[in-house]
């Protein structure tokens, strides 16, 4: 499957996050979120996507959402 960026993903699909820009991934790292993790897409409207991981939800922001790659989990 061909990655996709987080901000496109309707609410309700879970994901494996692909591919992170190089400047934002020691940020992500630091937020639990390394390539490989798998999320569900809580809510994706204007503004944050909101993303959740076992019990906890973590909102992200558009800017960053739209570079970061995901792909369907399987």
């Amino acid at each position: 499957m061909v990655p996709t960026p987080l901000n496109t993903i309707p609410p309700g699909h879970h994901i494996l996050i692909a591919q992170v820009p190089a400047r934002f991934h020691k940020r992500l790292l630091s937020l639990g979120l390394p390539p490989g993790t798998r999320l569900t897409v809580l809510r994706n409207r204007n503004g944050a996507v909101v993303i959740g991981r076992h019990q906890n939800r973590m909102a992200i922001g558009r800017h960053l959402a739209a570079q970061i790659l995901v792909q369907e989990a399987q």
